[in-house]
């Protein structure tokens, strides 16, 4: 990285950092996102319907995170899911 860029990271507050990553995520390829998605950010990731994630979240097919009520998925672990298989009869 050039010294311009780490100036530029080194006078950035958490709060700003946070921002940024979270601008720049979408662009980022599969994986290299560290941010969680909700049910709707988890339906357009798989493209299927947001009553899908809920009825694959329940059956314990899909890999999900909870935050209080909040339901929370990883990017990365959604990618995953997809790559070996996804949503296959067992």
């Amino acid at each position: 990285m050039s010294d311009l860029a780490d100036a530029l990271l080194d006078a950035l507050d958490e709060h700003a950092l946070d921002r940024l990553a979270r601008r720049l995520g979408p662009h980022l390829p599969d994986g290299q996102d560290s941010g969680f998605l909700d049910v709707a950010g988890a339906a357009a990731f798989l493209a299927c319907p947001t009553s899908r994630v809920y009825a694959l979240t329940s059956a314990g097919r899909l890999p999900v995170h909870r935050d209080g009520t909040r339901l929370l998925f990883d990017r990365g672990e959604l990618a995953a899911y997809v790559r070996s298989g996804g949503a296959k009869r067992p």
